[in-house]
């Protein structure tokens, strides 16, 4: 007899609560549930795809009719265990709602839900992609699923729960399936490999998860294609059968975007285009690359949110270096862009040039100057929260704003610290020239971590509590660079401040208290406060 090659996703699917991965908020409940018999009568199991609902609906119908459950899982040795997982059982029913979603094929559950179980304590109905019933079939189930017989358990199913009528949400009670995390899905591709006998590498299978977005399934169909590919399965296995571009030429295309390189770029992107790359997954992994840079700009430890090998994080984070935050930006918005008008049929290979120079900054004068426009935009939108009118700078006077020195810093009083804290407003670009000041000394870059700053008038008044940011600032020379390179970034010369001090009570505060209240207690004294 013919004997079928299973896939992985089946051959591994998990037979017990404890063996389902990334999803203890749902495991954990169900079991407790049913081991304590406090089952309800309708379940709604609701997430993306391939993250576990119908492995829990099935492992949720073993344990209900179990003979020998344990802690709430099922045995798995029993006969109604073993009849479940073949398919023997009659009394559990697997409905597809979308191929079975008429009205008709609700009434006919309805009626074969009266009789009792054949052979099971319970007969469970498992209604997979829910949301596709109809609108008449949901209106048809609604009674049964409220009240359903006590033989009778539902377990609905759906990737888009925002598609069910809230009566029927409100008759089930809910679980939600979180998308699992790389590392689980990465350790759990290891696990099978083992047991298959397979080579496959930590980067292969962290790659594998990255592409998979969190659904179990989809990771081991992509591991079946590998292992048909190789025995060994690498990095570079996984790129070639999931059509994916090497990531040293993701890490080219960028740098070649950095120094506005446009023929090495466009060139980069015929090369991946006759090598038969698809030009929207070019697309929708330089998108992710980008990302990877934002995060490492913004997040104080993104590799936790990053799922990429050592070596790829440190050229990542050099690229990094190079880049500003708006730009990085813009570089995502305009792959989105070139994704959204791919995916409505236009030259793929066309669009992804055309990105290619509108990131490199070689547009002519009839370009799209869009991106150009919303900056301007916040800039205006900035200058008028700062009630002041914009600069017009021109080439040779943004050379002398460069070369001229630096205005002198007159002290404010403390009248006039009072009226620029009433009239600051959050400096944006703080965190960057944090992190210019970290190349021109590491200690002082430190020092101002955790730091905020306020821009009012001439001023930049530094908010933080560390005193040691300030008394480094009582050198000359570290003083003058923090302000040339706030006039690098912003294009204005500022004098620094500090925003607030850790007690701004004045001196004779305390002796003018300590006077008047003598004064009230009936106590002679000799009023000298205003001598």
């Amino acid at each position: 007899m013919l004997k079928l090659y299973r896939v992985l996703y089946r051959k591994y699917r998990p037979k017990f609560f404890a063996d389902v991965i990334g999803q203890p908020q749902v495991t954990a409940t169900l079991k407790n549930e049913i081991s304590a018999d406090r089952l309800a009568h309708a379940y709604l199991f609701t997430g993306s795809r391939g993250t576990g609902k119908t492995t829990c609906s099935k492992i949720l119908a073993k344990a209900v009719n179990c003979l020998h459950p344990h802690n709430g899982d099922p045995c798995g040795e029993c006969p109604m265990c073993l009849g479940i997982d073949d398919g023997s059982v009659t009394d559990v029913v697997e409905i597809d709602a979308a191929s079975n979603n008429g009205v008709d094929d609700i009434r006919l559950l309805r009626e074969e839900a009266n009789f009792t179980p054949a052979e099971a304590k319970y007969r469970v109905y498992i209604i997979d992609e829910v949301h596709m019933l109809s609108i008449s079939a949901f209106n048809a189930l609604l009674k049964t699923l409220e009240e359903p017989p006590a033989h009778v358990l539902f377990i609905l199913a759906t990737t888009e729960v925002h598609k069910l009528p809230a009566t029927i949400t409100s008759r089930c009670q809910r679980f939600d399936f979180h998308r699992i995390s790389p590392r689980d899905i990465a350790a759990r591709l290891s696990y099978v490999c083992q047991q298959e006998q397979i080579s496959i590498t930590h980067e292969a299978a962290l790659l594998i998860a990255g592409i998979a977005d969190g659904a179990m399934r989809d990771a081991l169909s992509l591991l079946d294609q590998c292992m048909g590919r190789d025995s060994s399965i690498t990095e570079d296995t996984v790129r070639k059968t999931a059509g994916l571009a090497d990531k040293n030429h993701l890490f080219a295309i960028t740098d070649a975007i950095l120094s506005k390189d446009t023929a090495a770029a466009v060139e980069l992107v015929d090369g991946l285009h006759k090598n038969s790359k698809d030009m929207a997954r070019l697309c929708e992994e330089l998108t992710g690359h980008f990302r990877s840079i934002m995060l490492i700009k913004t997040i104080k430890n993104p590799a936790d949110m990053l799922v990429v090998s050592a070596d790829d994080f440190t050229k990542l984070s050099r690229q990094a270096e190079q880049f500003n935050l708006p730009f990085v930006l813009h570089c995502i918005d305009v792959l989105q862009s070139a994704m959204e008008k791919m995916l409505q049929g236009v030259n793929r290979r066309i669009a992804m040039e055309m990105t290619m120079v509108k990131l490199c900054g070689s547009l002519s004068q009839e370009g799209d100057f869009s991106a150009l426009e919303q900056r301007i935009a916040a800039l205006e939108k900035q200058l008028a929260a700062f009630k002041v009118n914009p600069p017009v700078l021109n080439s040779t006077s943004a050379v002398q704003l460069k070369s001229s020195p630096l205005p002198p810093v007159k002290s404010p009083s403390v009248e006039d610290m009072d009226r620029l804290r009433s009239q600051a407003v959050r400096f944006p670009e703080w965190q960057e020239i944090v992190e210019h000041i970290k190349k021109y000394s590491k200690s002082l870059g430190t020092s101002f971590e955790g730091s905020t700053a306020y821009i009012s008038g001439k001023y930049v008044l530094v908010d933080s509590k560390n005193d040691v940011c300030f008394e480094l600032l009582r050198k000359a020379e570290h003083r003058t660079e923090v302000r040339n390179i706030i006039r690098q970034i912003t294009g204005k010369a500022y004098s620094l401040g500090r925003y607030s001090y850790p007690d701004e009570t004045k001196p004779d505060d305390a002796l003018i208290q300590l006077i008047s209240e003598l004064k009230t207690a009936g106590v002679p004294v000799e009023d000298t406060s205003k001598n």
